[in-house]
């Protein structure tokens, strides 16, 4: 059971339909402690959540949805997004976010990322072929000594 007054907000994030089922699957806060990104497998998009509207109490609390979109197939279909992993790179100006559907292990690799300006607010670049279904992620950047 947890401490009378742990819950101090509560945001709904990836809908307005207050009954939707949009399942956040992971988050990860940005550096400067003043954003959330949420990855929303259901409703294949990715929130930004501002913690200070948050804790205000704010209806308006998340900023941003950003749509995460597959490429289309060979045989044109769409798959659906999936989105899982989030992680902020350590100048907080990119979110990387990896997601895609699980394929039969022989299929070939599903799994895309993601890469969201969040400045702009938009996805500038996606990488397909990654995976099957992948979750984490973690970003290592390299320092020049």
């Amino acid at each position: 059971m947890g401490l009378p007054n742990a819950e101090v907000a509560r945001v709904q994030v990836g809908t307005d339909d207050p009954n939707g089922q949009t399942r956040p699957f992971t988050l990860v806060w940005t550096p400067d402690g003043q954003q959330i990104i949420v990855a929303n497998y259901r409703s294949n998009n990715v929130s930004i959540v501002d913690v200070r509207r948050a804790l205000a109490h704010d209806p308006h609390a998340e900023v941003a949805r950003i749509a995460v979109i597959r490429p289309p197939e060979p045989d044109g279909t769409v798959l659906p997004g999936n989105p899982k992993g989030t992680a902020v790179t350590a100048n907080g100006h990119y979110v990387v976010v990896s997601g895609g559907p699980r394929l039969d292990p022989d299929a070939p690799p599903s799994g895309t990322m993601w890469i969201i300006n969040l400045r702009s607010r938009a996805v500038v670049a996606e990488v397909t072929g990654v995976g099957n279904d992948p979750y984490g992620l973690t970003i290592l950047e390299r320092f020049e000594e």
